[in-house]
C-alpha cells in the first residue's frame, strides 16, 4: 500500500467516525476522501505556483541587493 492509498484510508475513516460511524456508507466516505485529497493536492500546486512566480522577480535581480545594514527604517518623526 502506498502512502497515497493510506492517507486516503485515514481521511475516510475520519469522514465515518466523524458522521457516528454508520453502516454501508463506505462506498460514500471513500469517494469524499478521494475528492479531499485531490482538492489538497490542488492547492498544494497552487501555492507552489504562485510562490514560484512571486520568486522570479528576485531571481532575476541582478542588481546590487542590500544587505539588512544597508536598510533604513522608514522615521516616525518627520523633519521641520
Amino acid at each position: 500500500m502506498d502512502d497515497r492509498e493510506q492517507q486516503q484510508r485515514e481521511r475516510a475513516y475520519k469522514i465515518w467516525e466523524d458522521e457516528g460511524r454508520p453502516e454501508g456508507a463506505h462506498d460514500d466516505h471513500w469517494r469524499r476522501a478521494e475528492d479531499q485529497h485531490e482538492l489538497t493536492e490542488q492547492e498544494s500546486e497552487d501555492v507552489t505556483k504562485v510562490n514560484q512566480e512571486a520568486d522570479d522577480p528576485f531571481a532575476k535581480d541582478e542588481g546590487e541587493t542590500e544587505t539588512p545594514a544597508d536598510i533604513r527604517p522608514p522615521s516616525t518623526v518627520s523633519p521641520d
